[in-house]
């Protein structure tokens, strides 16, 4: 596997490092969009807002918008410019060959099947009795997000639709990528001095970042699985995409079931697969992932046959 570089800071005063960044842009960046909303919307809106009123959609994804940027994309690119003058390489925005996009497009359509199964199994989970009250609590969360989920996703329009895109699927794709592959899955594999360890720690707190507790596992396998797509390629832009097809995905689906006249509480109720479907999608996944690194290790090798060279 391709290893990261290092910079000249402890990994631990790098991770306190970004934190402080991204604690400092988001707060800006979150101030930023609210000022802008009580500027376009009046300042009454935004109190609404703030009091738990989501009646204002345009007003909810601007504040989104300013928030994402200012959670994920700031901060990452701030942080990276700090740790390496070449900031794109430190953030491995390096290019990919053909193959490997495909390979990851074909990758996220096969596995979505099993990523469904994961949904409903983490659903169905019970905490033991003397955690009711905890499970409650984050029953109320996980309520309270797919209420909000379900104002963001309501579109009538194409307009409205491509709004959601780019709130929903680009900048999250991008923003979390370079924040949780490009910054912190780098940081865990300079203080583990281990790929796995660093792909699962980070999918871990990618997963219990969103809040979502009985979502933790899909989301937490994604995540994983994003963070292999960097590590056998070398390149951040194959996770950002697998990212933005699976966001996009949801989106288009929420779009089309409105299209239709289908209520949004049917996202949350996919059809149940055969077992049969189950497999197969375990088979795909598993033999497209080794094909997606048998080819990405190739690419790796070319690379490294030239640049050494180019040095000799």
């Amino acid at each position: 596997m391709p290893d990261y570089g290092s910079t000249k800071r402890h990994p631990f005063v790098s991770l306190i490092l970004l934190l402080l960044i991204i604690l400092v842009c988001a707060f800006v960046f979150t101030l930023t969009g609210l000022l802008t909303a009580g500027i376009i919307y009046g300042f009454s809106e935004v109190t609404k807002f703030l009091s738990s009123d989501l009646s204002n959609q345009p007003l909810i994804k601007l504040v989104q918008i300013f928030s994402s940027i200012g959670t994920f994309v700031a901060p990452a690119i701030i942080y990276a410019r700090l740790a390496d003058s070449d900031w794109r390489s430190y953030l491995k925005l390096n290019t990919a060959v053909p193959v490997l996009f495909l390979f990851t497009i074909i990758i996220m359509f096969f596995s979505t099947p099993l990523i469904e199964l994961s949904i409903e199994i983490n659903r169905n989970m019970k905490l033991p009795a003397i955690l009711k009250n905890a499970e409650e609590w984050m029953r109320n969360q996980e309520n309270q997000m797919a209420e909000l989920t379900k104002q963001l996703l309501t579109m009538k329009t194409v307009t409205a639709l491509m709004v959601n895109l780019i709130m929903i699927a680009v900048i999250p794709a991008i923003g979390e990528e370079l924040i949780f592959r490009g910054c912190f899955q780098r940081i865990f594999k300079d203080l583990f001095k281990n790929n796995h360890l660093a792909v699962w720690t980070t999918a871990i707190i990618f997963s219990a970042i969103h809040m979502q507790f009985f979502g933790f596992i899909p989301r937490m396998l994604l995540g994983a699985m994003f963070g292999y797509l960097l590590v056998w390629s070398n390149t951040l832009w194959l996770p950002i995409l697998a990212h933005f097809v699976n966001n996009a995905a949801a989106v288009i689906t929420a779009y089309v079931y409105q299209q239709q006249g289908k209520s949004l509480d049917q996202l949350d109720q996919p059809e149940k697969s055969s077992w049969f479907i189950y497999v197969l999608s375990l088979l795909a996944t598993a033999v497209f992932l080794w094909g997606f690194y048998q080819n990405a290790k190739k690419r790796n090798t070319v690379l490294e046959k030239g640049n050494g060279a180019r040095l000799g």
